[in-house]
């Protein structure tokens, strides 16, 4: 990493730009260069302002399938468009809409007609970390929920927000990788916190069907504040002692659908385990912080 020494005339501090970085965007004395704030606090030095023009997506479909449907209108919702409209050669009947509503988790501002499917997106997505804390928090509330009422109905909706959450991470990771000057975060923590909010997405599908296994309920619970503390402070002890917490849990052997539930859960804790471990060594290692 390199490093440049900071300079002070009168009030103002400043330093000096590296000539490679200079010749390498053709930086001269009568350019202007754009200041930027990472979500980490870091001050980002840009050779041209950061602009997306986003462009419009129309698809037709012969294929009227749910499934098809279903695909092609989240794919298009991830991507980094301003808006998609998908036509329909077969009309789909107001049954059929509620279906898509139901099975789309409630993804805001798609309008459904009979053969036409329409959406105006935003790109309000530059900080998927801060996105990612969100969605283990309403993993949080869910499991302290169910402890007070299972039934509740807003266990549902923040279920629905999780995975509304989910497609929001994903569509800032693929927008930063298609424009590369709006990246906040280095490319590998962005594929970092796609791993982990898959995973969490997955362990928020099974939370809302534990019913009365308060038990599990409390591990997801223990194990969503371990995790939001480790993700304000990345380091290697942390991320050990998560890994030897999953480690406790006790072995299951599948027997019935609550056992397999439970094992479920279980793995998937362990695979978060893996990604933190694969994060923290890219973070020593980017840091030079070797032993």
């Amino acid at each position: 990493m390199d490093s440049r020494k900071i300079q002070r005339s009168g009030t103002t501090y400043y330093l000096y730009l590296p000539a490679s970085w200079c010749r390498e965007h053709k930086i001269t004395t009568d350019s202007v260069v754009y200041l930027d704030k990472s979500s980490r606090g870091d001050l980002m030095v840009m050779p041209k302002k950061s602009e997306t023009n986003l462009s419009s997506l129309n698809l037709e479909l012969i294929e009227n399938s749910p499934e098809v449907i279903n695909k092609m209108i989240i794919a298009s919702y991830i991507n980094p468009v301003k808006e998609f409209k998908i036509s329909l050669k077969e009309n789909i009947s107001a049954d059929q809409i509620l279906q898509h509503k139901l099975l789309l988790g409630g993804l805001e501002l798609v309008d459904f007609e009979e053969s036409l499917i329409t959406c105006r997106t935003s790109l309000a997505l530059s900080d998927p970390d801060s996105l990612l804390k969100g969605v283990i928090k309403k993993v949080l509330s869910i499991a302290r929920l169910m402890k007070e009422d299972k039934k509740h109905e807003l266990i549902k909706k923040y279920e629905e927000e999780v995975d509304k959450s989910n497609l929001l991470i994903h569509k800032a990771i693929i927008t930063t990788l298609m424009y590369r000057q709006e990246s906040k975060l280095r490319h590998i923590d962005l594929f970092y916190i796609g791993g982990l909010s898959r995973l969490i997405e997955q362990i928020a599908d099974i939370l809302i069907t534990l019913g009365d296994n308060n038990k599990l309920i409390d591990i997801v619970e223990k194990m969503s504040v371990s995790l939001l503390s480790i993700l304000d402070d990345l380091k290697q002890q942390n991320v050990v002692n998560f890994i030897t917490e999953v480690e406790k849990l006790d072995r299951v052997e599948v027997k019935n659908l609550e056992t397999y539930k439970e094992k479920r859960i279980y793995s998937l804790l362990a695979h978060m385990g893996e990604v933190l471990c694969n994060w923290v060594i890219t973070k020593k290692i980017d840091e030079k912080d070797l032993y």
